[in-house]
């Protein structure tokens, strides 16, 4: 009896086997998992496009931070970071439905202060304007045609003319961006590179504050607006120039800028890649006035006559004019470019003791088509070469505005934000400052 007793009291004291359910039911007990993220955000309605604006410098708006940036898509501000207590994370908790954020590096969408990552096809037109992207064939079709394409408010723009805002002491930059838009190769390595580089920590930055950046934007038909700005762009030519040269002065820095030649030599030696402008506008120039001297040459220096000091017969100031062929006569091409830049050189001049800027007013006759220009080879002979022919694709005057050459055959003349048709007549009658020309066989 007694051996009995133990055994029933041992089968007694043998704990219960537990089952899948009651080891799941004591792991919840204990641990608490978050709930998964929502197939789709609740909040993307709030998304406000007309607010976004990505072409100023991408730094946060409460810390002045570069890195790891968002936008808010419901405000437009930069804030940085997406963890507690940063300006995004608090910007989330302070304003009423701004969820949704856009990192500015990658494209990422988030949803804050939930933390959780969005993926909705609905954000791809943001992205789009964030980072534009061309294939081959979108840039073969740019080259050939006149693309036209309708902003967020319905007003349409065309692609690869649009308005520009002047930044300030900067007036010659939109002028000079909207000249070199036209070279075509150029332009080809603009849009066929990507904006987006990866460091060693596979983190993705995006460069918005290049002349390649700027040309995309330009050239970009998902554009919300039918205008860019070069804010960005400026900002970081005056921090190179200051890194450069720290002696230099702000006036200095915008007279630089402020004038579209200045501003054109400083972009052919810094800003535009050296291959190209070896490959696009370097020539060698023959000199006819002295000994047949060759000279190399990105753009050629022609000097305007002086204007004239008396009044003519009817009391008046006459405007003096010269043709551009009779400046080119003492010059002759030994190796022509594929583009041509003329430059009048002493359209402005500045007194050395009033240090007062005065204009010469003299007025440029020019074609629009079949500019020619002696070859070296006819030069020293009597022999009947052909010369070289150009067709004219950019005229920047002293005003600073820009006429342009379209893809489709169109004169438009660029002033900042303002964009209008012309007839080719009219590209001759303001007083040339800069003029670029593309070589074109001759007939």
């Amino acid at each position: 009896k007694k051996k009995m007793k133990m055994k029933n009291d041992e089968q007694n004291q043998q704990p219960t086997p537990t089952t899948k359910e009651d080891e799941t039911t004591t792991k919840t007990e204990h641990t608490c998992t978050p709930p998964p993220p929502p197939k789709t955000c609740p909040y993307l309605s709030f998304v406000n496009r007309p607010l976004l604006d990505f072409d100023f410098e991408k730094r946060c708006s409460v810390s002045f931070a570069k890195e790891n940036c968002y936008c808010c898509l419901t405000c437009g501000h930069f804030f940085a970071g997406r963890g507690p207590k940063t300006p995004a994370y608090t910007h989330a908790l302070e304003r009423e439905n701004h969820f949704v954020f856009m990192h500015l590096e990658n494209g990422r969408a988030f949803c804050l202060p939930d933390n959780y990552e969005i993926f909705d096809a609905s954000l791809e037109d943001v992205r789009k304007v964030l980072f534009p992207r061309f294939t081959s064939e979108e840039i073969k079709r740019l080259e050939k045609e006149a693309i036209w394409s309708k902003a967020l408010d319905g007003t349409e723009y065309l692609v690869g003319v649009v308005g520009l805002n002047r930044v300030e002491n900067a007036k010659g930059v939109n002028s000079i961006v909207q000249s070199l838009a036209r070279v075509e190769k150029l332009r080809a390595h603009f849009l066929s590179a990507s904006l987006i580089r990866s460091d060693g920590n596979n983190n993705n930055k995006n460069e918005n504050d290049t002349l390649q950046s700027l040309c995309q934007r330009i050239w970009n038909k998902h554009n919300f607006r039918g205008h860019t700005s070069p804010d960005s762009f400026v900002r970081k030519l005056r921090k190179q120039i200051k890194l450069a040269h720290p002696e230099k002065l702000e006036t200095d820095i915008d007279n630089l800028f402020n004038d579209p030649f200045a501003t054109l030599r400083h972009f052919l030696t810094f800003v535009v890649p050296k291959k190209y402008v070896d490959e696009l506008f370097r020539g060698e120039l023959l000199m006819l006035n002295q000994k047949n001297k060759t000279q190399p040459f990105v753009f050629v220096p022609l000097k305007l006559p002086d204007a004239p000091l008396f009044r003519d017969v009817m009391e008046k100031n006459a405007i003096p004019q010269v043709a551009l062929a009779e400046l080119l006569k003492p010059f002759a091409l030994k190796t022509a470019p594929e583009y041509l830049i003329l430059a009048f050189v002493n359209r402005f001049s500045k007194n050395q003791f009033t240090k007062e800027v005065s204009k010469n007013p003299t007025i440029i006759t020019f074609p629009v088509k079949n500019l020619k220009i002696q070859a070296s080879s006819a030069a020293g002979s009597n022999s009947n070469s052909n010369p070289f022919s150009y067709d004219l694709l950019a005229n920047v005057d002293s005003a600073g505005k820009a006429t342009v050459k379209h893809v489709d055959g169109n004169w438009y003349e660029t002033n900042d934000l303002f964009v209008n048709e012309v007839l080719a007549q009219q590209v001759t009658l303001g007083e040339t400052y800069v003029q670029i020309y593309k070589r074109v066989a001759s007939p």
